[in-house]
């Protein structure tokens, strides 16, 4: 259920970039607002491709082939032309002028009126010459393919080819002049392979891709849109508008399986945690809160680079494991680049600033501290950014310098919401922080300072224990910091009666000795639901307030129930035991056994290691034989290693003295002597 709602939840905050919006746009109108990408996407710039290739097909000239019928044309219409002078002439036997204009209408082309002249004058031998020559001339000139920018040069060669001939000057005019006006090129164009080629050229042109970055302007309110533009918002899913379904699917499968693979570690690695509803929502919270910061706080409002994952893997780090930090920072990262549009840059800084938060919080003992954290995330960000932008392609000093601000500023805001969250956090999942013991554990707390006042022997007694249970602590690998704060608070309800209790009555008569031994076990007993009370009042976290009942269990009150047996009054044996519940750890265990030893040797005269080892086996024994450890998993082993813890400690502070010898009464002994030999 938990993982079900995580995943909807994440896939919600993100899918969000998958979602169309409420637009509409037009070729040749204004854009109604202005359009930044969603996300950074790459794709093939068609427009600017198809221009680059239509230019390579420009550049290509036409591919030409030599034309035979173009020569035959050539030679066909000089043939054409001669015979049209012979026709022409035998028409118009008459008059000179009257024969060169029926030979200038027939013949049609642009000769000069020499030519005509000389076509109207000459003998039928000179002009069969002249055709002879010129037909020679003109295959003389089109031997070679012509082109039309070669054309010049053909004629060119007709001429001299006339000329060559040696044909008398008057007939030579003619025979050139028709030579050049029907040479003609020769060279047509192979519109196939023509195109081929072109073609060729074309795809020789490599694929212009354009990059388009998360939060890059593609229209600002009241451009024209052009059909570039609309490629563009394409290819990004703004427009037309779409719900970009296969996005969505595939962001599900990939956060699932993040999911998934979290699950699997809770299951084999961390079990507690896996067994504990309470512990797993705080984890989905934190990880889902840092997933919708990225989103809120990411590209196109702000910066990918600004997105505190680290903040998510201190918080974590803080209130369940550090080793679940580290496993759960690559997960942040993950939803990081997701939020970011699948960008590399923002997840590497992601993932390099949550490992460093999760290292920072060991050094973290007081609130003030998360600000050298924050510096440490900062600066790990700055060269994650600056990494990962060069790795990218990004180049340039000012994206580069951007983007390290950012991340610098990443660092800050992670402890920031670090430290404005947690407080949230510890209250709302009754959670109790190395940071907040160490506050607890400040003798300057309200109500360590009313213990110190009120009740200093309960205060001092209080001391002891939490020296005790601490070493014990140790010894078996239970959380050695939690047992000394609760060792300090676990009897802050005899400030509601201190002189009830013996450590208090200093110079004043036992109450207890004018009180029925049922009375002074209800008023002894008593003293757990008024701390209780007080732990309620100053707002001490279940952990801490555990200790208060449990330090007790379901124990008798050994002392007045053996003074209810030696008067024989009747009573009811439970009203001189506990009201629990037992200890339902090793930490609150500790502690019943901790109060008990330093009690009882409290007792003896002259204690040595031996009678104080005696004395510690003994009271665990008991306690072992009345059940009390039956719910908090300590084994035989944990207790023996508490014996040792024990008895060491009591052995420092409880041992022997030398007594000192009475310095001034035996100088002024000395000082009597000389006098009393005097007298």
């Amino acid at each position: 259920m938990i993982g079900a709602a995580t995943l909807l939840l994440l896939v919600a905050i993100i899918g969000t970039d998958y979602l169309p919006p409420a637009l509409v746009l037009q070729v040749g109108q204004p854009s109604p607002r202005d359009i930044e990408s969603p996300r950074t996407v790459e794709f093939v710039d068609q427009a600017r491709t198809d221009a680059l290739r239509a230019e390579a097909m420009r550049s290509v000239p036409a591919v030409l082939r030599h034309s035979p019928a173009q020569v035959t044309a050539s030679l066909a219409a000089a043939t054409a032309a001669f015979g049209a002078i012979e026709s022409a002439r035998r028409a118009s036997p008459g008059p000179l002028a009257g024969r060169i204009n029926a030979i200038r209408q027939a013949v049609g082309l642009p000769l000069t009126p020499a030519a005509f002249t000389a076509a109207a004058t000459a003998s039928r031998g000179t002009l069969a010459a002249a055709r002879r020559t010129t037909l020679a001339a003109v295959e003389q000139a089109l031997a070679v393919g012509v082109r039309d920018d070669d054309l010049a040069v053909a004629r060119d060669r007709a001429r001299g080819a006339v000329r060559a001939a040696g044909l008398p000057a008057e007939v030579a005019i003619l025979a050139s002049e028709v030579a050049v006006a029907v040479v003609r090129p020769t060279m047509e164009v192979d519109t196939a392979r023509t195109t081929d080629v072109r073609n060729r050229a074309a795809n020789m042109v490599t694929t212009v891709r354009t990059r388009v970055q998360r939060g890059e302007s593609i229209l600002r309110k009241g451009d024209v849109v052009a059909p570039a533009h609309m490629q563009v918002l394409a290819v990004t899913g703004i427009y037309p508008p779409r719900v970009t379904w296969a996005g969505i699917a595939g962001l599900a499968v990939i956060v699932a399986l993040l999911l998934g693979v979290m699950s699997a570690y809770f299951w084999q690695l961390q079990p507690e945690i896996w067994a504990s509803d309470r512990q797993v929502v705080l984890w989905s919270l934190i990880i889902v809160s840092t997933a919708g910061l990225a989103q809120v706080l990411g590209a196109p409002r702000f910066s990918n680079y600004l997105a505190p994952a680290a903040a998510g893997s201190m918080l974590l780090a803080i209130l369940l494991r550090p080793r679940l930090a580290l496993f759960s920072t690559a997960v942040l990262a993950i939803l990081v680049g997701l939020t970011a549009g699948r960008e590399l840059a923002p997840m590497v800084v992601a993932f390099v600033g949550g490992l460093v938060g999760v290292f920072a919080t060991r050094q973290i003992h007081r609130r003030s501290d998360f600000g050298v954290a924050g510096v440490m995330v900062g600066l790990a960000n700055v060269l994650a950014a600056v990494g990962a932008g060069l790795l990218d392609g990004a180049a340039q000093y000012r994206t580069l310098a951007g983007n390290a601000g950012y991340a610098l500023a990443n660092g800050f805001l992670a402890a920031v919401v670090t430290i404005g969250v947690l407080p949230f956090l510890e209250q709302l999942f009754g959670l109790v922080t190395p940071i907040k013991l160490l506050e607890l554990a400040n003798p300057a707390h309200p109500l360590l300072r009313r213990l110190q006042l009120e009740a200093p022997g309960t205060y001092h007694h209080s001391i002891m224990v939490g020296n005790l249970a601490e070493a014990a602590a140790e010894a078996i690998g239970a959380d050695a910091l939690l047992v000394r704060v609760g060792c300090y608070y676990h009897d802050i309800g005899k400030l509601r009666r201190p002189v009830f209790f013996v450590e208090n009555q200093i110079g004043i008569e036992n109450p207890h000795e004018r009180m029925t031994p049922s009375l002074s076990a209800l008023t002894v007993s008593a003293h757990v639901r008024d701390g209780l009370e007080l732990a309620k009042e100053y707002g001490l976290p279940p952990a801490i307030v555990d200790f208060i009942p449990q330090h007790h269990g379901t124990a008798p009150l050994t002392y007045f129930f053996h003074q209810a047996l030696e008067k024989g009054e009747p009573f009811d044996e439970a009203a001189f035991r506990y009201d629990g519940p037992k200890p339902q750890t090793s930490e609150t265990a500790i502690v019943m056994l901790a109060d008990a030893a330093e009690a009882a040797v409290r007792t003896l005269n002259r204690p040595t290691p031996d009678r104080l080892e005696e004395v510690v086996r003994r009271l665990i024994r008991e306690k072992l034989d009345d059940g009390q450890f039956e719910e908090c998993g300590l084994t035989f082993r944990d207790l023996d290693r508490v014996a040792l813890a024990f008895v060491r400690i009591m052995s420092g502070v409880l041992h022997p003295r030398l007594e000192y010898p009475d310095l001034e009464g035996e100088l002024a002994r000395r000082r009597r002597e000389p006098t009393a030999r005097a007298r």
